[in-house]
């Protein structure tokens, strides 16, 4: 059942990593694309990953003139000998590395270009699928659920929380995976650097973890409760500007502006309650960044006075540090961008989860098909002991029992409020009687298909709605393959034909 009210909001909110899990169906059609976006983000984050090198090179080999040997010796150490020739040669002219760093920022460009637009297509066939298949969903909801539910709040959930899923492919997926790979191509550069640098930088990750996740779990709640005060003020508002009829006429505008200006404190509230969460871990980050660079800058000093580093080294390794710092701290901003999008996710599944009026587990003992009625069908309508109640202990019928022959007219008269708009919504399936039963030619009728049963039956609603298109298409919308003719014709039947002529 969704939820749209604050005690609902302020229960514990913990995200269940199987609702990620739930979307996978909507990315595996896709997985030649996200799988070679990551290739790409792969070669891209390993290349930029070895540009601060240069920085060492430049330094220790073209300004301070050290011997270009100490290259070869400290690659083949490590086992990277066949490295050791070209990075000699690189070292050993400033115009070469120039040159050489140039084609490298060119093919880290190139490749970043195709990279985006592979994305960009990921992102949105996942979210055009997503939208539709959720809008899809919500229209074969329960008449009765529908009604439940203001039309400005579920447009917000469709509409909103799909953007938020949208943000998560477009954004912070990338941005995690990028800073991840560029995370993981850092450490392991550093620790070839300067292990006992790496091990510090390993030492203070945990401290940074631990911040973001106590922080991102107060933060996830937070904006489940500002998401949920935002479809309430478009529902709000929504009603208040397709009531304005009433409002105007009643001089009450300015109870509605109450109204929605109530629930409009309520969600910045929430957002401001966000944003000190977010500038609170900021700020903590920073500072623990900040100790650990002293650390690193107060421990190479010495040891570049005990000859054990070279001020490239020391560069370097600072230069490394900032590199992955920035990468790290764009990790911790994602991690808590996630929680609102953690938020939308839960409330997606949840609506995905509503069983559509289609699929309720009366209709999955005993589905009686399209064809075996077709053959069968002859009329005879049936209402057992029918009872019904909107509200329970409200009961608006109670023990109605009566039968149509085929063939044969009925015509129900009564008061406004009598349940005759029930009795044919009943029969519609748009609701289920609370006792008895509705049978046609002694079939249940929840026994029987329901979209095949509303093609069935002709109806005339009291409530007149036109849809945004031409006048001959809101005629035929109930049978598209109508000719021109027979539109006119039943124009005619209903005394608009003559008024639809007027019409420029």
């Amino acid at each position: 059942m969704l939820q749209s009210d604050d005690k609902n909001n302020d229960r514990d909110i913990r995200f269940r990593y199987r609702d990620i899990l739930f979307f996978w169906k909507f990315v595996r059609p896709l997985w030649v694309l996200g799988l070679t976006s990551l290739i790409l983000t792969a070669v891209s984050t390993a290349l930029s990953s070895l540009l601060p090198l240069s920085v060492k090179l430049l330094i220790d080999f073209i300004v301070m003139k050290r011997p270009v040997d100490d290259i070869g010796r400290f690659l083949t150490s490590r086992h990277l000998g066949f490295l050791a020739d070209p990075l000699m040669h690189l070292a050993g002219s400033l115009n070469y590395m120039v040159v050489t760093l140039f084609a490298v920022g060119i093919v880290i460009g190139m490749i970043g270009i195709v990279e985006k637009l592979i994305t960009l297509r990921f992102q949105q066939e996942i979210t055009f699928t997503v939208q539709t298949e959720l809008f899809g969903h919500v229209l074969r909801f329960p008449l009765s659920f529908l009604k439940q539910k203001q039309v400005g709040y579920l447009m917000s959930r469709v509409s909103d929380d799909v953007g938020m899923v949208q943000f998560f492919f477009s954004w912070l997926a990338p941005q995690l995976v990028t800073n991840s790979f560029y995370s993981l191509f850092g450490i392991i550069i550093l620790f070839n650097l300067n292990s006992t640098v790496a091990s510090l930088l390993l030492l203070v990750l945990p401290v940074l973890f631990a911040i973001n996740f106590f922080f991102a779990a107060r933060l996830r709640a937070v904006s489940q409760k500002e998401m949920e005060r935002h479809a309430m003020v478009s529902e709000e508002m929504h009603e208040a500007i397709s009531g304005a009829e009433v409002l105007k006429a009643f001089t009450a505008e300015h109870k509605a502006v109450e109204k929605i200006s109530e629930k409009l404190r309520k969600l910045f509230s929430s957002r401001f309650q966000g944003t000190a969460l977010n500038a609170l871990s900021s700020s903590f980050t920073q500072q623990t960044k900040f100790v650990l660079m002293l650390a690193v800058v107060v421990l190479g000093v010495h040891r570049i006075e005990a000859g054990a580093m070279t001020i490239g080294d020391l560069t370097t390794v600072i230069a490394y540090l900032v590199y992955l710092s920035g990468r790290l701290t764009g990790i911790s901003s994602t991690v808590l961008s996630l929680q609102p999008v953690f938020a939308s996710m839960e409330r997606l599944v949840e609506m995905f989860k509503t069983v559509p009026e289609y699929g309720i587990k009366v209709e999955k003992k005993s589905l009686i098909r399209h064809d075996s009625v077709k053959k069968e069908l002859k009329g005879e309508l049936i209402f057992s002991g029918v009872s019904f109640s909107y509200d329970p202990g409200k009961p608006v019928l109670e023990d109605i029992s009566f039968k149509v022959e085929p063939g044969h007219t009925l015509i129900i008269t009564g008061e406004s409020g009598a349940g005759k708009t029930t009795l044919v919504n009943l029969l519609l399936k748009f609701h289920y009687p609370t006792g008895g039963s509705i049978s046609l030619d002694g079939k249940n009728l929840q026994e029987i298909d329901t979209r095949w049963l509303r093609d069935q039956i002709g109806i005339v609603s009291q409530e007149v709605f036109l849809f945004n298109d031409t006048v001959e298409n809101n005629i035929k919308f109930g049978k598209p393959a109508a000719s021109r003719d027979e539109v006119i014709s039943a124009a005619r039947q209903a005394h608009i034909h003559g008024y639809i002529d007027s019409l420029p």
